[in-house]
C-alpha cells in the first residue's frame, strides 16, 4: 500500500515537472503556464521558437524578452501563408496577449506537424509574475528642429521732404530802358517838334 503511493506521489512529481502530453481526443498541442516557459526557456533556449502572434503594433509595444531565443513574430491573420518560416526540428512556444489567440495559432501548427506548446494567460501571466519584457525597436529619435531668428523689420525711413514748387517769377525787365510803346511816343513828339520848329524858320 505505501509503496503504491509513493508510486503515485512520484507519477504526480514528473507530471508536474513535465509539460502534459496532449491528451486522445483532446487538442494536439500542450497548453503551459509561464513559470513553465520560463524554466524551458533558460535550461534549453537554441532548441526554441518563441513564436509571437499578435500584431506588428502589439509585438513593438512589448513582448518577452529572454537571452539566446529565437524570436519570431507572425500575425495570427498571415501565420498560414508564412508557416515555412519556421523550423520543423525546433519546438514552438506560441504566445498572445492572453492567451485566446495563440490557442488558434497552435492548433493550425500542430495540425502541420509541429511541436506546439501555448502559453497560458499570453504576456499578461508573463508579466503578472515580473519576468522581463522590452520593447522590440527602440522610438526614433526625434531630430531637433532649428529654431530662427526672428526676422527684423527695418523701421521706415522717414519721408523726405516734397521740394517746394519754383516760385513763378515775373519777366525781368531792365530799369531805364522804355519800352516800344514809349519809344514811338518820343519819336513821334520829335517829328512834330522838328517840323514846327522848320515851320517857324521859314516864316
Amino acid at each position: 500500500m505505501l509503496s503504491l503511493l509513493f508510486l503515485l506521489l512520484l507519477s504526480s512529481s514528473i507530471a508536474y515537472a513535465e509539460p502534459t502530453p496532449p491528451l486522445p481526443g483532446g487538442p494536439n498541442y500542450i497548453n503551459i503556464d509561464v513559470e513553465k516557459v520560463h524554466e524551458m526557456l533558460e535550461e534549453n533556449p537554441e532548441q526554441i521558437i518563441l513564436l509571437d502572434i499578435r500584431t506588428e503594433g502589439e509585438y513593438n509595444a512589448e513582448r518577452i524578452d529572454m537571452p539566446n531565443v529565437e524570436l519570431k513574430n507572425i500575425p495570427k491573420d498571415v501565420l498560414e501563408n508564412r508557416i515555412d518560416e519556421l523550423d520543423e526540428s525546433k519546438t514552438i512556444i506560441v504566445c498572445c496577449q492572453s492567451g485566446g489567440r495563440s490557442r488558434t495559432a497552435s492548433e493550425t501548427l500542430a495540425q502541420h506537424g509541429f511541436v506546439v506548446y501555448n502559453v497560458l494567460g499570453g504576456i499578461n501571466a508573463w508579466k503578472k509574475e515580473k519576468f522581463a519584457t522590452s520593447t522590440a525597436t527602440p522610438m526614433p529619435t526625434q531630430t531637433p528642429v532649428p529654431t530662427l531668428s526672428p526676422t527684423v523689420t527695418p523701421s521706415p525711413a522717414s519721408p523726405t521732404p516734397a521740394a517746394s514748387p519754383s516760385p513763378i517769377t515775373s519777366p525781368i525787365t531792365t530799369p531805364g530802358v522804355p519800352g516800344f510803346e514809349v519809344t514811338f511816343a518820343i519819336a513821334a513828339i520829335s517829328m512834330i517838334a522838328w517840323c514846327l520848329l522848320r515851320k517857324r524858320r521859314k516864316a
